[in-house]
């Protein structure tokens, strides 16, 4: 079982399934979050329920767990020490080869800040509106770009309430999904 046992690169350092297994074919309470871009996470809380305030207290929770990797931190420096090919990499990383759940997570989360999107639908739209996050993005969907706006930072709630006017206007279903009756006037 590793980190990336849940967090699968093709899938935006992910999981497809609902729930994500653990070490021994247990279910996880939730679905494991992608990690691409973590690095750039406004509010810095990790997890679904953000209860890891940082990268760093996220990256060791995962080991801990009962039913996810069923280590203890102690178990986790013992493995790592002695892991033959980890000695070289901790002297270099850190000038010495002592192994510490400190140097791990410095470790786990440098390795977790460097999964960055590249060239992805999101960075050709944003290069298509010369960087503008607000504007709709020309290869996106009209959902997409709705989507999209939703997920931005805090203060674009008019925008994301016009967008959302603008779709149910011109998508019924959405309408029908949301609940939301046309206004007649009388």
């Amino acid at each position: 079982m590793a980190c990336a046992s849940c967090h699968v690169q093709a899938d935006g350092f992910s999981d497809t399934r609902r729930l994500s297994l653990g070490f021994e074919g247990g279910e996880t309470g939730r679905n494991s979050m992608g990690l691409a871009n973590a690095r750039f996470y406004d509010n810095g809380r990790f997890f679904w329920d953000e209860r890891a305030a940082t990268l760093e207290d996220q990256v060791l929770m995962p080991i801990q767990d009962d039913v996810e990797m069923g280590l203890t931190l102690d178990e986790l420096v013992s493995k790592i020490q002695s892991t033959d090919y980890y000695s070289p990499l901790f002297m270099e990383a850190f000038g010495d080869n002592d192994v510490t759940t400190d140097r791990i997570a410095n470790a786990l989360t440098q390795f977790v800040r460097s999964m960055v999107s590249y060239e992805s639908r999101f960075d050709e739209g944003l290069a298509l509106v010369n960087g503008d996050e607000n504007d709709d993005f020309p290869n996106f969907s009209e959902l997409e770009n709705l989507g999209k706006i939703s997920s931005l930072v805090d203060g674009h709630s008019a925008v994301i309430a016009m967008k959302l006017l603008r779709l149910v206007a011109i998508e019924p279903e959405i309408m029908a999904w949301l609940q939301i009756v046309p206004m007649t006037l009388d």
